[in-house]
């Protein structure tokens, strides 16, 4: 690095009559013409790899992809060998770690004098992508030593029901088939003493990333997390609290008739239902017969070509993407972005199902997206937000749910049309109240044990619960029955993404509505204008905006949650439909 920082000094020297902000601009461009094929070439084959192991699930692709991190890391570290801790995870962030890039581009940073929207933007990404690797090796050694070890914890722990042991998946097995209340609540009893066991590790991981956090200047670390991904906390509650307050009197009413149904399922009364009574988020509370119905209209249909035809029909051609996946693998369900246009592929176990098209339309949504982002951008701002490009797939996978679309694709007679209307309006307005109150739950917990882990956690788990779901947990101190939850197993602060991708979505669905369709005077199905739209106005500019600014360029209006709220909320009386 040494060298750099001489032909900068030269540069600087032979460019004196320039004024400060060309010379940062060229030192910066400079610095991005060194650094960026390096990246690339990087994410290219960790993606590739990742994709390898993913398909194979072999621990040898494994090994490879972790090989190929520690590679990265030791290249592009001013002092080879001085860093080597004992475990890394695939696809670890910290691969930006060389000191004197980092000084360079905090310099850069701080001087003000990178204004160009696309440097800016470049700097902006790679300055919090060295960030969190801008802390001594003894101290990430035991960040990730605390990770390793939630993550052995968490694996490891065997769970007694009746005089005999589970593990988690054969516990969770037995709980989601059986309707027996005293049942339901010994596994309960057993979650929470295997949650015992592991929440000390889980508050000492929160406590090690803040202590990261501190050095690096923030607050703690859901701060760090935010401010890298373009988001404000306090932008981020309040839309939360609004969401909240607007729906409360429908969640309620939905509830209520939730309730009576559960009641009479477990066999105890209204005021007699628990915690353990309700089901996870993954979970529907419609009736099997219902589920069943959407199932048998899909059994003949084929999601992965029904999705590829919709997607040709309005102009988004997905077809040499599904010829590169894996659509029939259960490892994981996600899209991996091996190089933008040129390679995207996507893994999953799709089914004749209703379950299966909602899973295919939104891995189409990220493909589309990701494969129609500009080839004039900068590598570096090419990949999306990931708010922004969950929005897309969130839309995309709506489409399901939307009878109107449904019957275009699938054609329905009358009396089949307004079946499917009635159960998809339960979905829309009944489960997915329940989600998007549950992930509430998990944001506002999350903010609140890194701001004070200290605090009384079981307390705070009931407080929120009421609040937002009216559930009463027992006040049970140190019950720990918030540590039941799989997600705080990583804490990754990303929960409250999934609630601004659906504002995101229902904000898009209503553009489209308005600009492209006309208020719905026009069918989406066949209609190449929806996909010009989406082209022009949203996925063409990759990363170049921060992702609120981009939603008000493609929408038209500053992101509100109004278009979310309506689609929760409804325009029928609830009741009607829930027998």
């Amino acid at each position: 690095m040494g060298k750099v920082f001489f032909f900068l000094a030269i540069l600087v020297i032979a460019t004196g009559c320039l004024d400060e902000k060309r010379q940062a601009e060229m030192i910066f461009q400079h610095y991005l013409d060194r650094k960026t094929g390096a990246i690339q070439n990087f994410s290219k084959e960790s993606s590739l790899a990742l994709w390898n192991a993913t398909v194979s699930g072999k621990e040898s692709d494994y090994k490879k992809l972790i090989d190929i991190e520690l590679d990265f890391n030791k290249s592009n570290r001013t002092t080879p060998g001085t860093f080597s801790p004992d475990n890394f995870t695939p696809i670890t962030r910290n691969v930006f770690t060389n000191e004197e890039d980092f000084e360079l581009l905090k310099k850069l940073k701080q001087s003000g004098l990178i204004t160009d929207t696309v440097l800016s933007r470049q700097l902006i990404y790679l300055y919090h992508s060295f960030t969190g690797s801008q802390i001594e090796s003894d101290k990430y050694k035991k960040l990730l030593e605390s990770g390793v070890k939630l993550s052995h914890s968490s694996g490891s722990l065997k769970y007694e029901l009746n005089g005999k042991f589970y593990s988690l998946m054969q516990i969770d097995s037995i709980r989601k088939r059986t309707s027996d209340s005293q049942n339901l609540e010994k596994i309960s009893n057993a979650h929470r003493l295997g949650a015992q066991k592991i929440a000390p590790d889980i508050i000492q991981l929160v406590k090690d990333r803040n202590e990261v956090a501190r050095v690096l200047g923030y607050i703690d670390y859901y701060h760090v997390q935010f401010e890298s991904r373009d988001e404000s906390p306090e932008k981020v509650k309040s839309l939360i609290d609004e969401i909240e307050l607007k729906t409360r009197d429908r969640f309620l009413d939905a509830k209520r008739v939730i309730d009576k149904k559960l009641a009479k399922q477990y066999g105890v009364k209204v005021e007699e239902l628990r915690p353990w009574h309700y089901k996870d988020e993954k979970m529907s509370y419609l009736s099997g017969r219902f589920t069943a119905i959407l199932d048998s209209l899909l059994k003949t249909v084929e999601p992965v070509k029904q999705t590829a035809a919709f997607m040709d029909g309005i102009g988004l051609n997905i077809q040499p993407i599904i010829d590169k996946s894996e659509l029939n693998n259960g490892n994981m369900t996600a899209m991996i972005n091996i190089d933008f246009r040129n390679d995207i592929r996507l893994i999953g176990l799709i089914t004749n199902s209703f379950d299966g098209l909602t899973k295919m339309l939104h891995l189409a949504g990220h493909a589309v997206h990701y494969s129609n982002v500009s080839e004039d951008l900068p590598y570096l701002l090419q990949g999306p937000s990931l708010i922004i490009t969950e929005g897309v797939a969130r839309y995309f996978e709506n489409l399901a749910y939307n009878p109107d679309w449904l019957n275009d694709e699938l054609g329905f007679d009358k009396k089949t049309k307004d079946e499917v209307g009635l159960i998809l309006q339960h979905f829309r307005e009944v489960d997915q109240l329940f989600r998007i109150r549950k992930q509430m739950v998990m944001a506002e917990f999350e903010r609140e044990i890194y701001s004070n882990p200290e605090q009384d956690l079981d307390h705070l788990w009931q407080e929120l619960n009421l609040k937002y779901l009216d559930i009463r947990y027992p006040d049970e101190k140190g019950a720990c029955f918030w540590a039941t939850n799989k997600y705080f197993m990583s804490l990754s602060c990303y929960v409250q993404n999934y609630i601004l991708a659906d504002i995101v979505a229902a904000q898009l669905k209503h553009a489209i509505g308005v600009k492209v369709l006309r208020e719905e005077t026009q069918a989406m199905n066949g209609n190449k204008l929806v996909g010009e739209y989406l082209k022009a106005n949203l996925f063409g500019y990759g990363d170049l905006y921060p992702w609120e600014k981009l939603i008000e360029k493609s929408t038209g209006e500053p992101l509100n949650s109004q278009y979310f709220v309506n689609e929760l909320i409804g325009n029928d009386e609830m009741t009607k439909h829930q027998q």
